[in-house]
């Protein structure tokens, strides 16, 4: 409807453009412009479905791209929730395996800690039995060794009391 009003328009526009002095009364142009009128409609008549076709085709098409367009967006948009949605689950799944690996860490810090108290004290016991061991050692050289010496020197008689006497005071 609109397309027919711009098309009067532009047909009765040259004719209110050129009304003002020239005189229509000699001229051929109201003919020319019937005939004109004419053929434009006989145009329209002949071409108008094949242009409908075309436009109703490209409006069509058109429609057809919007579609598979919209259709890419809600797929891309759904896609995207679904990632999201994993993201979600994987923050989740690495807080659960941070707080697993503090856990884990914590316990096996705890056992080593454990394990170093026992091997620290076993070695103190070693230390210890080792350190008695040695004293034991040394006092028995130098029992040894203070026997040697009176049992060796001749001159010298002791009765048991002043030997064990004299055993205590080298011992200390």
């Amino acid at each position: 409807m609109n397309q027919k009003i711009y098309f009067l328009i532009a047909l009765i526009l040259p004719i209110f453009a050129s009304a003002s002095e020239v005189s229509i009364e000699n001229s051929d142009f109201v003919m020319r412009s019937v005939n004109f009128v004419i053929f434009v409609a006989l145009l329209w008549w002949l071409v108008a479905k094949w242009i409908k076709g075309a436009l109703k085709s490209r409006a069509d098409n058109i429609a057809t791209q919007l579609n598979a367009v919209q259709d890419k967006l809600a797929q891309s948009r759904a896609k995207k929730e679904l990632a999201l949605k994993e993201l979600e689950k994987s923050k989740i799944l690495a807080k659960d395996i941070v707080e697993g690996a503090k856990k884990e860490a914590s316990i096996l810090s705890e056992g080593i800690a454990l394990q170093c108290k026992n091997d620290s004290e076993m070695l103190r016991k070693s230390h210890a039995e080792r350190l008695n061991f040695e004293q034991k050692r040394i006092k028995k050289a130098v029992i040894a060794e203070v026997l040697d010496e009176l049992l060796s020197d001749k001159n010298i008689a002791l009765d048991k009391k002043a030997f064990v006497e004299i055993l205590t005071k080298r011992v200390a």
